[in-house]
């Protein structure tokens, strides 16, 4: 089925069609590997997450390793790396760093990129409980500039270390990073401020990377920050992305929009990634 020939979507999601053949070239931008302290993961391990992929039409995943983006990171970019090594092209690395351990920073993160080949860069501010407005992050800034990067941060409305306003001077003193704000700021709060910070900073893309995100909050989001910027994330493998392929597949977004949000975006950033012609 041609790219460009508009879809019976639910008819797609009714009858279990994979997204890739009914010309939709999904990528999920905001993905995970490994197991998780605080809850049970059934199958984190990337064979199984290929699999799930696969009976799903998702072509590719954007991953960060659960290690990388506590403690151990260099670790965990060692298994996000390892993965990509082991299913090329289904998988695209981000790598992490620790701001307790400064002096480990950028030397972490080119050995990511100019060793381990990962492109991206994913903040976790949460749980490593360090504002990501704090100087220890200084050296990633730079380094994505220098790089003509895409940073993914977990944002929560509220947190001290993570709230979506604190990337409104981040986005303003790195014009040419791209910024995606993960859950989009987590809750309805997060979600408004969000989309305010969006309209006013064209490098800041949101993705839909959350279990409790009604479908109208999915169609609001996009209307609002334009489909040239949402992201469609999934948390896999802590969430089912089943559900998540059918919110974004069942709403009343347009044909475009559906296929723009659900890959077209995530490939074009990729594409511009080190050309300066993300944006």
């Amino acid at each position: 089925m041609s790219d460009k020939r508009s879809l019976d979507w639910l008819g797609m999601v009714q009858a279990g069609t994979p997204l890739n053949q009914g010309g939709v070239r999904a990528i999920d931008a905001h993905a995970h590997l490994g197991a998780y302290y605080n809850f049970y993961v059934p199958k984190p391990d990337a064979a199984s997450m290929v699999a799930v992929m696969d009976r799903l039409g998702v072509v590719q995943a954007w991953i960060s390793s659960i290690p990388a983006c506590g403690a151990d990171v260099s670790w965990g970019n060692d298994l996000t790396a390892g993965a990509v090594r082991g299913y090329p092209g289904r998988f695209v690395g981000y790598a992490s760093v620790n701001p307790h351990y400064p002096e480990r920073v950028l030397p972490e993160l080119k050995r990511c990129f100019d060793e381990l080949g990962m492109p991206l860069i994913k903040l976790h501010p949460e749980i490593v409980d360090y504002p990501v407005s704090g100087p220890a992050y200084e050296p990633v800034w730079r380094f994505a500039s220098e790089r003509r990067t895409v940073v993914l941060s977990h944002t929560w409305a509220g947190s001290s270390t993570c709230a979506p306003g604190l990337f409104g001077p981040l986005a303003a003193a790195h014009p040419d990073v791209t910024f995606i704000l993960g859950h989009s700021g987590g809750m309805p709060a997060g979600y408004v401020e969000s989309i305010a910070l969006a309209g006013r900073h064209p490098n800041i893309y949101l993705d839909l990377c959350r279990s409790a995100m009604s479908p109208v909050w999915v169609e609001r989001i996009v209307n609002e920050v334009g489909a040239d910027r949402v992201l469609w994330g999934t948390d896999f493998p802590f969430l089912d992305p089943v559900y998540l392929v059918g919110r974004l597949a069942c709403t009343t977004l347009s044909d475009e929009a559906k296929r723009k949000v659900f890959g077209q975006n995530a490939a074009r950033l990729l594409a511009g990634i080190g050309s300066g012609e993300a944006e």
